[in-house]
This record gives structure tokens, sequence and C-alpha cells, in this order.
């Protein structure tokens, strides 16, 4: 069993036994809920949250759920990530949640389509790939607003990571320059499908093999629903396996919890598995 970063994994107790003093090893054991936990990339220290099942145990493989969260949520705690949506969809109910689930959190003012932020991402998967027991074949992506911007372009890069997707109210299109010049231009540079000639098209026929749930309120004013019909006729043009919920009398704000209330989301997700073991990258 590979050592937690955290330190507590593999921390042991020594128990003497008889006269001569002899040791015998005992494991704790992992800790189980929202638990800290932090990766170095590019010599910077970033946190982020785990959620870990209470039955947690290496003799079984575990799926993992990566969450993206939306705008205002950035920070150094690691903690307004969790203070919603699938986080607190598990807290209600965690029986259902039988999954290891990844909090990244983004620093204040940076964003899931940034390349160093992408990278973050990934380095968080690789680190929990490495320090827990996880079935590589069901590693799923989701996000809400920015957070489903993001999983779009980290689809676009990583699909073959992935054995499905669930998002809400995410813009496929490029990041208009209405929210910063410079954040628009980083979008072109790092994920430069966006500004082809049809990128619900190229965005299509990279994840055409995940199968994928979109959520869009239909009274939403942040991000027009258009972006999400346009993916959805894309997809299915293309014969790939995509649902979508148009959720009625829902603005912007109110989608997410929305989403993660849907009956059987959850079940159809952790449903979903990759043929093959994930690549290296």
């Amino acid at each position: 069993m590979p050592r937690s970063l955290f330190g507590l994994i593999l921390t042991v107790m020594s128990v003497h036994i008889g006269a001569q003093g002899s040791t015998a090893v005992v494991p704790r054991a992992t800790p189980t809920g929202f638990v800290d936990r932090s990766v170095t990339v590019d010599g910077r220290t970033y946190r982020y949250q785990v959620y870990v099942p209470v039955n947690y145990s290496v003799s079984q493989e575990w799926p993992v759920i990566v969450a993206l969260h939306g705008n205002t949520m950035q920070g150094d705690d690691a903690l307004l990530p969790t203070r919603h949506g699938l986080a607190d969809a598990i807290r209600a109910h965690r029986d259902a949640y039988p999954a290891i689930c990844v909090f990244p959190q983004a620093p204040p003012g940076q964003f899931w389509e940034q390349e160093p932020m992408q990278r973050l991402v990934m380095a968080q998967l690789d680190q929990v790939v490495a320090d827990f027991r996880v079935d590589p074949s069901r590693t799923y992506l989701t996000g809400y607003s920015m957070g489903a911007a993001g999983t779009y372009r980290l689809a676009f890069k990583f699909a073959d990571r992935f054995a499905a997707f669930v998002t809400g109210a995410g813009t496929i299109q490029p990041i208009p320059p209405t929210l910063g010049a410079q954040r628009a231009a980083q979008d072109l540079t790092t994920n430069p499908f966006t500004a082809t000639a049809d990128p619900f098209e190229q965005l299509a026929g990279k994840i055409k093999s995940q199968p994928i749930w979109i959520f869009h309120g239909d009274s939403d004013t942040v991000v027009p629903i258009e972006q999400s019909h346009e993916l959805v006729a894309a997809l299915k043009k293309i014969g790939a396996n995509v649902r979508f919920t148009e959720m009625p009398q829902t603005v912007h704000n109110m989608g997410e919890d929305k989403m993660w209330a849907t009956g059987g989301l959850i079940d159809w997700l952790l449903a979903q598995r990759r043929p093959t073991k994930l690549p290296q990258h």
C-alpha cells in the first residue's frame, strides 16, 4: 500500500510483547470523512480536500470523483468547495456515495481554464490515485459553471483518464473578454479548440466515447442555456451517450444543488466504466 502524504495511512504503533521486548507493528486506520490534503506543483503548495467513505478499505478498489468548483469559491482554505453541491449531497446521504471524492480549489483570481490550474487538478488526481486503492476504470470528472467550463477543457485534453462526466451550466465557447481580457486570452491559448469554427463539434468528437450527463437551468441568465443545447446536439449527431436535464424555473445559483439532488444521478455515474486501465500522461 503506498505511503500517504498526509502521514496517517502507514503511521504505526509499537506494541511490546514478552520479556525480550519484541515489537508488533499495527497499522492505524485511514482517516475518513472530509480530509485535508496538499500537493506541491511548480514549487507552490496547494491545499485541497478528499472525501473518504467511512467504510474505506484497501481490500477493494474505489471509484474516484473529481469535482471542480464554480467561481467565487477560489481561495487557500480548501473549505469553500465543500460547502455545497456534491459535498452537501454526500453529507445528506453518505451511504449513497461509495466513492473517493476530490475537491480541488483554485487560488484567488485563478480559473480552471488556465493551464497551471489544469495541471494542479491532474496532480491532485494523481496523488489520490497513488495514495488510495482506486478502481482505474471508474474515475469521473464533474463541475458546475466555471467548474463545468473547466471540466469540458480538461475532458478535451485528458478524455482517456475519465469514465464519464457530469456538468452543469458550462461554457464551451471562449471565455468572453467581458470577464477579463487576460482571462479570455489565456483560454484561447490554453484551449484553442474553443476558438475553432465549431467548438461544440470539436469537443463532442473528443469525448464521444465517454458518457456525459449535462444539466442547465431554464432561467439561467449567467451562462446561456444554448451552450448546453448546442453541445447536446453535437453529441447526439455523432451517436454519443449523452443525457440532458433542463431544470425548470432554475436560475444559475440554484442549479448546482438541484443537479446533485437529481434522483439516479450518482447511481448512473458510478455505473460507468472505462474498458482499460488509466494511461500515464
